[in-house]
């Protein structure tokens, strides 16, 4: 050991796995660049081990760099666009509509049609009078299913009466009736009885406290009874059902404005 020369041995050198070697004269560029480090003191890419594998580098030669590479993101996430709004489905609304149709149209139309269907055969009878019972009394031959509306002048109502029979028990079935009748020509009755048949037979028609009973028919009971009672009772069942579906809509209006 001479003078002027250092006691303390030169210290080990790191070492740099995967780490190109200390930059050299010839170097190149990288000895501008300070090595595995750059003068700004981050990392930079070098060349890839011999046989192409990435793991001879400091970076692998499969990672992104330059404006395309990878730069997580800080501070609050951008405002996103408000998603479009969905439709509300306004439940309710169908039921509704067909229970205030079956409410107010059906069930008047079914009820007045019937009636209107039941009194057309009447019509023509009615604008030219009824058939006076001459006597008071008389007999008619009436096939089966058949009707006959026996009326009295009406300053004879109060105390007039009249009955029905047939030949054979049980032919005739009689049902009072009540109402006053202006006919088309002039004449003013009110009707006192309503004659069915049920088989065929002859009617004999008899009546006191009057002068001059009359009668409109026969007419066939389907025709003017069935209508009479089919129309009725179908507005009655299409009014019952309209009125639970208009409730029932309203209150799923009503549940679905709420949510």
């Amino acid at each position: 050991m001479s003078d002027g020369e250092s006691t303390t041995p030169a210290p080990r050198k790191r070492p740099m796995y995967g780490l190109p070697g200390p930059a050299g004269p010839d170097s190149g560029p990288s000895a501008g660049s300070g090595g595995a480090f750059g003068a700004s003191g981050t990392a930079t890419p070098s060349s890839s081990s011999p046989d192409g594998s990435p793991h001879g580098s400091s970076f692998g030669a499969g990672a992104p760099s330059g404006p395309d590479a990878y730069t997580p993101v800080s501070g609050p996430l951008p405002p996103q666009p408000p998603a479009s709004a969905v439709p509300h489905r306004r439940r309710g609304l169908w039921p509704l509509l067909i229970g205030l149709a079956l409410l107010l149209i059906i069930a008047p139309a079914a009820t007045i049609g019937g009636l209107v269907w039941s009194f057309s055969s009447l019509v023509g009878d009615t604008s030219a009078g009824p058939e006076v019972i001459e006597g008071g009394s008389g007999q008619y031959e009436v096939a089966a299913n058949e009707m006959l509306i026996l009326y009295v002048p009406s300053e004879d109502a109060a105390g007039a009466q009249c009955t029905a029979e047939g030949e054979a028990s049980g032919a005739v079935s009689t049902v009072p009736t009540s109402g006053s009748v202006t006919f088309g020509d002039g004449s003013q009755y009110d009707q006192v009885l309503g004659v069915a048949v049920l088989e065929d037979t002859t009617v004999t028609v008899s009546c006191t406290g009057t002068d001059a009973p009359a009668y409109l028919g026969p007419y066939s009971l389907f025709k003017v009874a069935a209508p009479m009672l089919i129309g009725p009772i179908i507005g009655i069942v299409s009014g019952l059902v309209g009125l639970v579906l208009t409730v029932v809509g309203i209150l799923l209006l009503v549940r679905s404005r709420r949510t």
